[in-house]
């Protein structure tokens, strides 16, 4: 474990236990707090960050995820008959801005991250493993770094309208441009919405599909064929098993709040298995089925943050890991998260610094990147849970 990471851990745990009570084993307290679906944030409480830095331990080495061939990589599920044996999976930047809702296609990805960008906004980026069958999808928005990282480790083709600096910059370092689109520069894989641009500005009106893609893909010679085996975006549990029950607890509903303009909220549908999301105080909608987004997994992560030069753009820090909760079936339990340098894997390991792979349940995943110093607002069952590792 890293003196850094050490040092980000020590001091969690000093602020939040300053908020409320734990039982062991990393499950999370009872203690009242303000409901987490409400559009409000809950206030912080006033805690102090100083800790005293620990001595640096070695790193273990982390045992290899381990991939199924028979399985979608990006879920764990079974692939389909129609499979696309070799093709490189869709990452695609949307806009998540109250001016641009709803979306459209979020339904239909297999993974969803969602980070802030700037002035406390929000991005999404969503990934299909097949874009052949992808739905309509948008609004298509602009590149940033933060994504692109996570990105780079799934092999995927990149579609984005425009750039940060760093996001180019990022592109640009890894000989990605064959394997990316803008559709600022490129034209062919976005269609105008006219009448959503009656009354909404144009880039909020740019969308996608599986068709436009494919041509575009063609047009410009993309390269969308992998190098090599795909590997599993985690350690997912064979979906020829039952599921795994997580130990943390019961989990039937989360806030996150990444700033004061952005949450999120989830509530877990037992008739559904799946949690529903909202944000802003309603219910998250997919414009092509008009009901809310749901997912099977939810990750939320927490790290350092801080403003790119200039004080506007967000620098997420990726190079030293952090801690985290994973939820699914309605329960949860903490674990840790490691990624690196902008091509290596975020990897969700086992709480207790023994950098176990995490077995994650087969299904569709919604991550969220977090700033360590939201923390204090994230809700677990309406409680402000203490990360801790089970002994």
């Amino acid at each position: 474990m890293t003196k850094r990471l050490c040092s980000a851990l020590l001091a969690l745990s000093t602020a939040v236990m300053c908020l409320c009570a734990c039982t062991a084993g990393g499950q999370v307290s009872a203690s009242g707090a303000p409901p987490s679906g409400s559009s409000s944030a809950p206030a912080p409480s006033s805690v102090s960050q100083s800790a005293q830095e620990p001595q640096p331990q070695p790193e273990p080495e982390t045992p290899a995820i381990v991939t199924d061939p028979s399985a979608n990589p990006l879920t764990g599920l079974a692939k389909a008959d129609d499979w696309p044996e070799g093709m490189r999976p869709l990452a695609v930047m949307l806009d998540n801005v109250q001016a641009a809702l709803p979306q459209r296609g979020l339904q239909s990805a297999d993974l969803v991250y969602e980070m802030v960008t700037e002035g406390g906004i929000t991005r999404l980026m969503a990934v299909y493993s097949d874009y052949t069958s992808m739905p309509e999808v948008g609004p298509v928005r602009s590149a940033r770094d933060q994504h692109v990282q996570l990105m780079f480790p799934l092999g995927a083709t990149y579609l984005h309208v425009g750039g940060s600096t760093y996001a180019k910059a990022l592109l640009s370092q890894y000989h990605y441009e064959a394997k990316s689109l803008d559709g600022y520069f490129q034209a062919g894989a976005l269609e105008l919405d006219a009448q959503r641009n009656l009354t909404a500005a144009i880039e909020h009106c740019w969308f996608t599909s599986g068709e436009l893609f494919s041509q575009a893909a063609a047009q410009y010679r993309l390269d969308t064929e992998m190098d090599g085996p795909q590997q599993a975006v985690f350690q997912f549990v064979p979906y020829v098993q039952e599921p795994r029950v997580l130990a943390g607890g019961e989990a039937s509903q989360l806030y996150i709040r990444f700033s004061s303009y952005a949450n999120s909220a989830f509530r877990y549908d037992a008739e559904k298995a799946q949690y529903v999301k909202s944000q802003f105080g309603a219910p998250h909608l997919d414009e092509n089925t008009g009901e809310a987004v749901t997912f099977d997994n939810l990750l939320v992560l927490f790290t350092d943050t801080e403003k790119y030069p200039g004080g506007i753009l967000t620098k997420v820090n990726f190079a030293w890991g952090g801690v985290g909760w994973y939820f699914n079936g309605g329960r949860c339990e903490p674990v840790r998260w490691l990624k690196g340098a902008p091509e290596q894997p975020l990897r969700i390991v086992s709480a207790d610094g023994a950098e176990t792979p995490v077995e994650v349940n087969p299904g569709r995943t919604y991550i969220a990147v977090v700033g360590l110093d939201m923390y204090s607002y994230f809700r677990i069952n309406d409680t402000a849970p203490v990360w801790q590792a089970a002994e």
